[in-house]
């Protein structure tokens, strides 16, 4: 009987035993798969926390470089944008400067005008200025009295007017009177014309 017993408790140590291994076995594994994963996902951050980590480094290098290009280049920016600034208001100013025609104007007849080859304003009228939605519009009447080749350039000055290299006040022609003082040639080239102008001259 007492053989009976310690076999049967034998064997239930046994079974004890294997169990037990068998537990750790599950833990083991269990534990293995846990850290495996886990370890997986601690490298992945890892990895994605150092790629942030130099793509945060190269974009600060560049924005070091780019600012340190746009404080180089900025002199030039903003002294060309004050070139650009002071040709538009010649071409179109803020104001009027109905004085400023003027002398453009008296500038275009001392340049042209000769003993044989005449350009002579007669007079220039101002009228009241014409605000508009986003400009306004300072018209004026000229008479001239020039040859026909003058006539021709003074109708490319007006035509050129407002570009920012001749610095022209931007002006256009509404209307034009044209006559021919009586002469004996039938040359149209070399008759004289006297004719009667309205311009508008621009302005902000």
């Amino acid at each position: 009987m007492s053989n009976v017993t310690n076999k049967i408790t034998a064997k239930r140590q046994m079974l004890y035993i294997k169990a037990y291994v068998i537990l750790c076995l599950i833990l083991g594994m269990a534990g293995g798969y846990y850290f495996y994963n886990n370890w997986n996902e601690y490298a992945f951050l890892n990895n994605g926390y150092a790629k942030n980590l130099e793509l945060a480094v190269t974009a600060k290098t560049a924005e070091t470089t780019e600012t340190e290009n746009y404080n180089s280049l900025k002199p030039n920016f903003d002294q060309q944008n004050e070139e650009i600034e002071q040709e538009l208001s010649a071409i179109f100013p803020i104001e009027d400067k109905y004085t400023e025609i003027v002398r453009q104007m008296d500038a275009f007849e001392e340049e042209l005008a000769t003993k044989n080859n005449p350009f002579e304003v007669a007079n220039v009228d101002f009228q009241n200025p014409v605000k508009q939605a986003e400009y306004s519009v300072l018209p004026f009447r000229m008479s001239i009295r020039s040859s026909a080749a003058n006539f021709t350039k003074f109708l490319h000055f007006i035509e050129n007017s407002g570009a920012l290299n001749d610095k022209i006040r931007l002006m256009d022609i509404s209307s034009i009177r044209v006559n021919f003082e009586k002469s004996d040639t039938l040359d149209l080239k070399a008759k004289i014309i006297n004719f009667t102008v309205q311009i508008n001259a621009y302005f902000q």
